[in-house]
């Protein structure tokens, strides 16, 4: 079980917003080239000598200053993050620069994911796919050729079946919970006063004798026939909803999918045309 599993199971309704609090609405952001952004050279030399999953860990938490991921839920979240980032670069066989640059694209691309509550699954893959882009294609300062057509199609798979499948459990886990506070005002009629004033003035009027009378004869609610239908249509509703939500976001991802796969196999039969220069670039990797 991942600790991602493990968080959910054992985690605590969401924290709701500050009131007051500006909450910051789904927004495009600019891809550009992040290698050695957040993995230095030195990093990397430190990542390479792990040689287990948890000397890894512990590399990964002095790093970003979280050596408390196994007790902290959303520490730990983001520790398995990081580590099966690495794990999949070991497996590419990527160069200390590509996983820097592979670790930086994964990274960023949660930080848009939970930098507002709202839904912006539109926006990070968006914002995913120009990073990627902009370190598969020569055009500097802009972008480098630092990954080919075969890796790119590899991270978008990878990225894909891994985060975007688990999209909003990420946000669950590392955003607040949205509460809407509206008052309405009209113009000509008084301010209604608020509740605890009301209840304030009813206490002062009825004394203590009314007070334990009423403590005596409290009616206790019950929920008519009528009400109970429209509870459960408004549920089944809901869940219709939801399942169509679902439906849609899962069709996005793979048209996005598709034309993002389009653009790199025309980006690599131009390259190919040009003398072979993407399998010259990785020969030079290995």
């Amino acid at each position: 079980m991942s600790f991602l599993e493990v968080a959910l199971a054992n985690m605590p309704a969401p924290t709701e917003s500050t009131p007051g609090t500006k909450i910051i609405q789904p927004r495009r952001h600019k891809g550009r080239v992040v290698v050695w952004e957040d993995l230095s050279v030195n990093h990397m030399d430190a990542i390479d000598q792990a040689t287990t999953p948890d000397e890894l860990r512990s590399i990964l938490g002095q790093i970003f200053g979280m050596s408390d991921h196994r007790d902290n839920l959303k520490n730990g979240v983001l520790m398995d993050l990081f580590v099966y980032t690495i794990l999949h670069a070991r497996r590419q066989n990527f160069n200390k620069e590509q996983t820097s640059a592979f670790f930086s694209i994964v990274k960023r691309t949660h930080a848009v994911c939970v930098e507002t509550p709202f839904g912006n699954v539109q926006e990070c893959y968006n914002y995913f796919t120009e990073l990627l882009l902009c370190h598969g294609t020569k055009r500097p300062p802009f972008s480098v050729d630092l990954f080919d057509a075969d890796q790119v199609r590899n991270i978008t798979d990878y990225v894909v079946n891994t985060y975007f499948r688990h999209f909003k459990l990420y946000k669950y886990v590392f955003t607040p919970k949205v509460q809407l506070d509206l008052t309405m005002k009209y113009v000509g009629i008084p301010e209604t006063p608020q509740p605890e004033e009301e209840e304030q003035k009813e206490e002062e009027q009825a004394g203590p004798d009314a007070e334990a009378a009423e403590q005596q004869e409290e009616p206790q609610e019950v929920e008519s026939p009528r009400k109970k239908e429209l509870r459960s249509l408004i549920q089944s509703q809901l869940a219709s909803q939801v399942k169509e939500l679902r439906q849609s976001v899962d069709e996005q991802l793979k048209i996005n999918d598709q034309v993002l796969t389009q653009k790199l196999a025309a980006l690599g039969e131009g390259e190919s045309s040009k003398g072979g220069r993407t399998s010259s670039r990785g020969g030079k990797r290995k």
